[in-house]
């Protein structure tokens, strides 16, 4: 294959290296500190790139014809088209299109940034999944340029500044969900950023067949940020209109970031699904979690008595911390039975759940964290006519309702931890460990 004269010497270099499966010419064209980002991860050093040479393309027979060159300020973007044996590793249809986009500097290549779109327009710093790993999800997520989105008619673009991790980008990254994800997906499924115009807003994440005539939360076609569409987990985001409500001014937006999931979820359970009222007492099954720690603080402003579970002494105390009456041991036998209990994690304390609950009394879920095999006695619940409510997320209008709330009650979300957008696999990590203190954070 014969590259164009007009190329610089290194980058013709580096390509013929890769026809002719000479690993030490392709590291050779590089810097000494110089680094390769390719499928979202970042290499650096002679030793690393010449790794993956060698597992990137020897390894799968590759070769590469020459198609187009665009050059842009300081970078040359090389086209081409790419065969070799990567259908068994990558399930990838040869042969396929990349983009090699190199970066020189005094006659050698710093970076090689290699995408299968066009990289010379705008990109973005994103965290994504291209394929499912129920195992080992953590592994699944790269960080990595991509292209921006440019939104259709009725969209628009955010910037997002703060995006909070859940439980259902673990979900996504397993592969699991009502509808199976279509990769590849940037994570995120709620946050909060600025419009273009400057205006900053908070991102209702639910969506749907806009003509479907009825509740949202029981559109057959709905689904949420990082299902179907691409997520927050970036540095913009595309959305229809109707999901940006504008943030008061009062809220911190770490604080907006949290509310479009976690907290709307807690909202809906209780305000909308509980039927409790002030001065009743309610179970909250956990104390540190997402959905958790917005429960004990809702009920606690709302005049509700709330208890709260928690597997060890610092969870507990954060209950307490953030409002709960009483803090038990998980699986504690409580001193009477509460009006309603809410249950995040399924399997592990449903049965726990059932049993707490007083006659007449209602058992809110919205997960199944711990597993979806439920052991009941079933007679319980006709006998003592338990009310059993299942809640998925909240419509649009509650979630301006829990926004006026927040505001009225001078609420502050908790939020156990920030990180840089760097750190994300150390915060979803911690929530697969359960290591967790509220809401985890990402800033972008």
């Amino acid at each position: 294959m014969t590259f164009p004269t007009s190329l610089p010497t290194k980058i013709t270099a580096a390509l013929e290296a890769i026809n002719n499966r000479d690993s030490n010419r392709f590291y050779t064209s590089f810097s000494s500190n110089a680094t390769i980002i390719d499928e979202g991860k970042t290499l650096k050093g002679h030793a690393s790139i010449k790794d993956f040479c060698n597992k990137a393309f020897i390894s799968h027979s590759a070769s590469i014809i020459f198609e187009n060159v665009i050059q842009v300020k300081d970078h040359t973007i090389v086209q081409v088209t790419m065969d070799g044996d990567f259908v068994a590793d990558y399930g990838i249809t040869e042969p396929f299109t990349l983009y090699f986009n190199f970066h020189l500097q005094d006659a050698s290549i710093t970076s090689l940034l290699i995408t299968p779109w066009d990289s010379s327009k705008l990109t973005m710093t994103a965290v994504y999944v291209d394929k499912a790993n129920i195992d080992n999800p953590i592994s699944t997520i790269k960080i990595a340029p991509r292209l921006q989105p440019i939104p259709q008619e009725g969209w628009v673009k955010v910037k997002m500044l703060v995006v909070g991790l859940n439980y259902h980008d673990i979900f996504t990254m397993r592969g699991l969900g009502m509808r199976a994800p279509k990769f590849p997906l940037i994570l995120g499924c709620e946050g909060a950023g600025v419009l273009e115009d400057g205006t900053e807003v908070l991102l209702y994440p639910a969506m749907g067949n806009p003509d479907f005539n009825g509740e949202e939360t029981l559109d057959p076609d709905r689904h949420v940020l990082s299902e179907q569409v691409n997520g927050t987990m970036a540095e913009y985001v595309v959305v229809p209109q109707r999901n940006v409500v504008p943030k008061p001014k009062e809220l911190a937006t770490v604080s907006a970031a949290v509310l479009g999931i976690a907290w709307l979820t807690a909202y809906r359970m209780l305000f909308t699904k509980s039927g409790l009222r002030a001065g009743q007492t309610m179970l909250v099954q956990g104390s540190s979690g997402g959905v958790t720690t917005a429960l004990v603080q809702l009920g606690s402003a709302a005049g509700m008595r709330v208890w709260c579970m928690g597997r060890t002494q610092e969870k507990r105390e954060l209950g307490l911390k953030l409002g709960a009456e009483r803090a038990f041991e998980s699986g504690e036998k409580l001193p009477e039975k509460v009006d309603a209990v809410f249950d995040t994690s399924g399997e592990l304390t449903w049965a726990h759940s059932i049993d707490s609950v007083k006659a007449g009394g209602s058992v809110v879920t919205c997960g199944s964290h711990s597993g979806g095999s439920i052991p009941m006695e079933f007679e319980k619940v006709f006998v003592e006519q338990l009310n059993i409510r299942g809640s998925y997320l909240g419509t649009l209008q509650e979630f301006k309702d829990l926004i006026s709330f927040v505001m009225e009650k001078s609420i502050v979300p908790h939020v156990g931890r920030v990180l840089p957008l760097s750190e994300v696999d150390v915060g979803f990590q911690a929530m697969i460990d359960g290591k967790t203190a509220g809401k985890i954070v990402v800033t972008i």
